[in-house]
């Protein structure tokens, strides 16, 4: 990484012994002080072109997640404009993200008073990004160097299992930043800051033992000995990473005076270098009330390609769940099992012409695997749409010679198994994403799938989508990551560290 100064000190606030927090708001909407107008730089950063004042978060678990979010920016110089364009993600398929609340408004000096420009309902744009993702997007106006800028928005959604991180920290300086999280007592949730890099394999190891537990406990031993730990299940050594294990309780974070990170060298994103916190799941189970009920329909396979109701006639509502957070080999089980990712490969696909056509005159496994790399590279035209499992077969992505990069990654693993080599797919979060979750194991963290091939002791990581990369060159969201490779017995992670033939375990 580039040489970046933390020129501002890092305070934190954890409440760890009163989990119930004062309800006072850090800011309120609409009242911005002419004291915040003065502030003109970042301390020790003369360059900031603009200065989050405040990003304010709350997150309740109810009969869904609902997201709520303030920010207030100060826009310092006219290269800090561009801070005035929002823009909010959201997930639109089968309605799992509804945006119940959106508005935003700018205020300037002048002559001494403080105007506000409310922003007109004309200015906000709704924008689709693919089949699964839109996004709301912001054009404040009335915004010049000096303005104040401020937004705020409430998501309900079906976000359960893996909640949104938060990050403290951006690409700009940040004067306070703050995050709440109201769990209910039909959930257990771990909630874990992280600060830069990821565990160590050692600390890895340390802090799985202490998630054995908690698996193998039973509630009321753990419950005991938990409230005796103020709810702490492990701490690292540096404190840079730590994980609460939050039931029917509220919790409350806040870091202060934190200078920007723009940019990371390589293909890394940037994101894995702020501060953040992350929300999983651990267990919910019981008969819960009718409005807990969405939980289980997020749990079925089905899910991201059913309707609302589809899911509710198909499925009896007993009114009894048990979720427990998987394991990383239930989720590799499940995986291999799912008629959405491992039972494509089992299906039948009329593979023998497209043999005929390519095989004849390859005798060794080197030289077949090349000629189905180089048959599905230049066959099948990538849509631009990343996804980690097959929803429509691989028969109808081949008929059109058109599909995700799923589809056309898994029917180059088809062919490669077929043609008796050694081939398994690998779950993939593009480098542009951040580095994936290795400590939890979330499934839905993953939105690609490459392959991997073994040949006598070698192994080879091949993706097909960029029809410009000979079968040795991988694009460049799959590099400075790593894979989940999903095998009944030699599964595990793969790291994938530069484009060459082979990456290493």
């Amino acid at each position: 990484m580039k040489k970046y100064f933390y020129l501002a000190i890092f305070l934190m606030f954890f409440s760890l012994y009163g989990f119930a927090y004062s309800s006072k708001l850090p800011i309120k909407w609409g009242r911005v002080a002419k004291s915040e107008f003065e502030i003109k730089s970042f301390r020790g950063d003369t360059s900031a072109d603009a200065i989050i004042l405040c990003d304010f978060g709350d997150i309740k678990i109810t009969n869904r997640t609902f997201y709520t979010r303030h920010v207030r920016i100060k826009i310092l110089n006219d290269r800090g404009l561009k801070y005035a364009n929002i823009e909010i993600p959201y997930q639109s398929r089968n309605k799992h993200d509804d945006i119940i609340t959106l508005k935003a408004q700018s205020y300037n000096l002048e002559d001494g008073r403080i105007v506000k420009y409310k922003l007109k309902r004309g200015k906000y744009s709704d924008i689709k990004i693919d089949d699964k993702w839109r996004k709301k997007v912001i054009n404040m106006s009335d915004v010049k160097a000096g303005s104040i800028i401020e937004y705020y928005y409430t998501i309900a959604s079906l976000d359960f299992i893996k909640l949104d991180d938060w990050y403290f920290q951006s690409e700009i300086p940040t004067l306070w930043s703050e995050v709440r999280f109201d769990a209910p007592r039909q959930f257990i949730y771990l909630v874990t800051y992280q600060k830069g890099k990821t565990l160590s394999a050692e600390e890895e190891i340390k802090f799985s033992k202490n998630l054995e537990w908690l698996y193998n406990t039973k509630r009321l031993k753990r419950r005991i000995e938990l409230n005796e730990k103020d709810r702490v299940l492990y701490t690292s050594p540096d404190n840079n990473y730590k994980v609460w294990v939050i039931n029917n309780m509220k919790k409350k974070i806040i870091m202060r005076n934190l200078s920007g990170i723009k940019s990371a060298d390589g293909f890394i994103s940037v994101k894995d270098y702020y501060p953040r916190l992350k929300f999983h799941l651990f267990e919910s189970s019981g008969r819960l009330p009718w409005i807990y009920r969405p939980l289980i329909f997020t749990t079925l396979d089905e899910y991201e390609t059913s309707s609302r109701w589809e899911l509710w006639h198909s499925h009896r509502q007993t009114g009894y769940v048990h979720y427990q957070l998987d394991t990383w080999l239930e989720m590799n089980e499940k995986m291999l099992e799912s008629k959405y990712f491992g039972m494509q490969l089992i299906k039948h696909f009329n593979y023998k012409p497209v043999f005929d056509s390519i095989l004849p005159g390859k005798n060794s496994s080197r030289e077949k695997m090349i000629a189905i790399y180089d048959f599905v590279n230049q066959t099948m035209r990538w849509n631009g749409q990343y996804s980690a499992k097959v929803y429509k077969g691989l028969t109808e992505p081949y008929g059109r010679k058109k599909g995700t990069s799923s589809e056309i990654n898994m029917l180059m693993i088809y062919l490669l198994r077929r043609a008796g080599l050694e081939a398994d797919p690998v779950l993939l979060r593009t480098s542009n994403l951040g580095m994936p979750e290795t400590v939890y194991p979330a499934h839905n963290q993953f939105n690609h799938v490459i392959a991997l091939v073994r040949i006598e002791g070698e192994m080879y990581l091949l993706d097909a989508i960029d029809q410009t990369k000979p079968y040795n060159m991988l694009p460049e969201k799959d590099l400075f990551t790593k894979g989940w490779i999903v095998n009944k017995h030699n599964y595990g992670w793969v790291n994938v560290k530069a484009n060459t033939e082979t990456g290493s375990r």
